[in-house]
């Protein structure tokens, strides 16, 4: 059935666009044949075997006609993103051999960090401000270590993760439930931007796929497939944060839990997986020492420097007076001294500008 000569990997890709074949039934016709080119020389029985319906077979058997087929890898070549897949020496080994593997990848941004040390760092889309906190402090500490942060780029812990990353001039990877071309959340449009530009955009979807529901609990597995263990910073007692402690458990990663309030509904996620064993997080030193021989040496009194570098002396004195629970404004106030006090309000409002501290209800602020 196929006329012309065409690497593996493209007819892969023309096979990955068909809507409604699905991975699970190209790997399972991979491996039944051994090849995708004599897959479709018999795609007859192929229609046979997998019971494939009228208007998946009508769609592959377009899309592999010698023009057709020409246009689309030629689209798919001219445009913004990478294509690479489990057939290439670039894909990643720790996605080619884990659990229901992905076939392709789609990617913007530095593909290298799909083979660095990695962290997961996964949790509620509704965080409160101690679990925001948690994580800010957290993942800053652990990039600066020179871990990959991975997130699912979503609203909550997921976005604070990655801007967290990227304030401190770390990599970060955001792994999407749809297409490459395809930004979800919408109000996310600036920190996908600024993840492409620093960092790395990935999807094992084609272009063109909408963020159905479906798709979130699938992308879990990359996002753990990806790291060496999985960090949850509060979640539900259901939630796809638990899925991706789940999938990492599946594929023999790590999975550390930041504990938190009692009376918290979103803790109940990291409290249940510290109960079945996930290691207890307070503080980053708890998944370094599992990793060190994996990371680089840092000094970590240069990083702290730097880290002050945009702070003014009266900025530093106020954020040094906070933590990362709250403290009230009035609080606050007494453990300053009289020159500090004139400009507090001030340099609360450049340290809320510049990422620093997070202003709570009631007159609260706290560190981030």
């Amino acid at each position: 059935m196929t006329s012309m000569k065409r690497e593996e990997r493209d007819w892969l890709y023309l096979l990955s666009v068909v809507p409604g074949l699905g991975r699970k039934r190209i790997r399972a016709i991979y491996e039944w044949y051994g090849s995708f080119s004599e897959a479709l020389e018999d795609w007859a029985s192929v229609e046979q075997l997998w019971k494939l319906s009228p208007m998946v077979s009508k769609h592959v058997r377009d899309y592999i006609k010698e023009e057709t087929g020409q246009k689309l890898v030629e689209k798919r070549d001219k445009a913004d993103f990478r294509y690479i897949c489990f057939l290439d020496e670039a894909f990643p080994d720790k996605l080619r051999h884990m659990p229901d593997n992905p076939l392709t990848l789609f990617a913007k941004g530095e593909l290298e960090l799909l083979h660095q040390p990695a962290i997961g760092v996964v949790g509620s889309r509704r965080p409160t401000p101690y679990g925001r906190a948690c994580c800010t402090h957290l993942v800053k500490e652990l990039s600066q270590h020179g871990l990959v942060i991975v997130s699912g780029l979503a609203h909550g812990i997921d976005g604070e993760a990655h801007r967290a990353a990227l304030q401190v001039k770390g990599k970060t990877i955001g792994v999407l439930g749809c297409g490459i071309d395809q930004v979800y959340p919408a109000g996310h449009r600036a920190l996908y931007r600024e993840i492409e530009t620093f960092g790395l955009i990935v999807s094992e979807y084609p272009p063109g796929t909408l963020p159905l529901p479906g798709f979130f609990p699938e992308r879990n597995r990359i996002i753990s497939g990806l790291s060496l263990g999985i960090l949850v910073v509060e979640g539900a007692e259901r939630s796809g944060s638990l899925v991706t402690a789940d999938c990492a458990l599946e594929q023999g990663r790590d999975v550390f839990a930041v504990p938190g309030p009692i009376f918290s509904l979103v803790s109940a996620g990291p409290h249940n997986l510290i109960k079945q064993g996930a290691k207890l997080v307070t503080s980053s030193m708890d998944v370094l020492e599992e990793w060190n021989h994996l990371l680089p040496v840092h000094d970590r009194n240069v990083e702290a420097a730097a880290e002050v570098l945009d702070l003014d002396e009266r900025e530093i004195a106020v954020l040094s007076a906070l933590s990362y629970e709250g403290v009230h404004v009035d609080e606050l106030s007494k453990q300053l001294s009289p020159d500090i006090q004139v400009s507090m309000h001030r340099s609360l409002l450049q340290l809320e500008t510049k990422g620093r501290i997070v202003s709570l209800p009631g007159g609260y602020f706290a560190k981030r």
